[in-house]
């Protein structure tokens, strides 16, 4: 089973993450998975960050959350 596959079979509805190919990032959002790419910071900072309405920053610089 590749990486989507596996995350589509676990239930996923938002997929935080840092990089992501476009073909990738396509088929989760086709499959209804909200993605939010482009984070940086530890797993514990981004989950904080998501919980209290702080991804913005944690965006690599350039990307606007």
């Amino acid at each position: 089973m590749d990486r989507t596959s596996a995350i589509l079979a676990c239930g996923v509805t938002i997929f935080l993450c840092g990089a992501i190919r476009n073909r990738t990032r396509l088929t989760l959002e086709r499959a209804g998975i909200t993605v939010i790419p482009w984070l940086t910071g530890t797993d514990r900072q981004v989950l904080e960050g998501f919980l209290c309405g702080g991804l913005a920053e944690l965006a690599m610089p350039g990307v606007a959350v």
